[in-house]
């Protein structure tokens, strides 16, 4: 070994002025840098966001390959099994250092006993992708989460996203026809009843929007704190309106339980 590189291999100083020297060159080659820097889920989802387009496109020819069979009640078994498959193909050609280490998927052809149905695990912090299909002849009516749950998974996920599959029935059996892939509160619905989102009275589940927004594009809600507002004055006007209808069912006692907590809140405190 030459004398000159020997003396930069063992002096310490040399040492740290080759490795800052190593860490630049690295920086500067595209694709090693983001195996310098740790994924971040912000960071992701940022990409997700600028690749929803491509990422639908990309899953629809993946899902396309197959024709399905079965019915609606059972099929979406069937596409959430292909869904997840294409996910793990589509995600690392487009996002730099994802790869299957960061994917939560479960067992192919269990029922939904997880809380995600795909979830991509980065720093610490999980992204849910739900994947959800309905029949292009009818608006879809999937359940979209319950006003209960929301704010547990605000709290669980760093970020939401729900890729839809919009299939057909034919001779042939079941084809997907077309997939979108958006921010979960995108697809959301309004509701006829009041400004906020649409939902199942009995049980508080939030409903999609129409597909012909599907086909545009287009949101009823401007951004995630404008959803939010919707999802509050929809979750209060529901609680209201089964108060009216229940109220005359409630048992003497549940009603003077009520009557006490309602006295509480609007009555002002005697003076002693």
């Amino acid at each position: 070994m030459y004398p000159r590189f020997q003396r930069i291999l063992t002096s310490p100083v040399d040492r740290a002025g080759l490795l800052a020297l190593l860490m630049l060159q690295c920086l500067a080659v595209p694709g090693l840098a983001q195996s310098v820097n740790a994924l971040r889920a912000a960071d992701v989802a940022g990409k997700l966001d600028t690749l929803k387009e491509v990422i639908a496109k990309e899953v629809t020819i993946e899902l396309q390959r197959t024709n399905f069979t079965g019915s609606y009640t059972t099929v979406w078994r069937q596409f959430e099994d292909a869904a997840t498959e294409a996910l793990k193909k589509v995600l690392p050609r487009h996002i730099p250092g994802l790869s299957a280490e960061h994917f939560d998927t479960g067992a192919a052809g269990r029922e939904k006993n997880r809380l995600a149905d795909f979830a991509i695990v980065v720093g610490g912090e999980t992204i849910e992708v739900s994947i959800k299909s309905a029949r292009r002849s009818a608006n879809p009516e999937n359940d979209l989460g319950t006003f209960r749950d929301h704010p547990n998974r605000k709290k669980l996920f760093a970020a939401s996203f729900t890729l839809f599959v919009r299939y057909d029935e034919g001779r042939s059996g079941i084809q997907c026809e077309r997939v979108f892939f958006d921010r979960s509160w995108r697809f959301v619905g309004r509701s006829t009843l009041v400004d906020g989102v649409k939902y199942r009275k009995k049980d508080g589940n939030m409903r999609p929007k129409p597909w012909a927004m599907f086909d545009s594009g287009k949101a009823f809600w401007k951004s995630d704190a404008d959803f939010e507002a919707a999802v509050k004055r929809a979750e209060l006007f529901r609680a209201n309106e089964l108060i009216k209808e229940y109220l005359d069912d409630l048992s003497e006692s549940d009603q003077r339980l009520l009557y006490e907590k309602l006295k509480q809140r609007f009555e002002p405190p005697r003076p002693e």
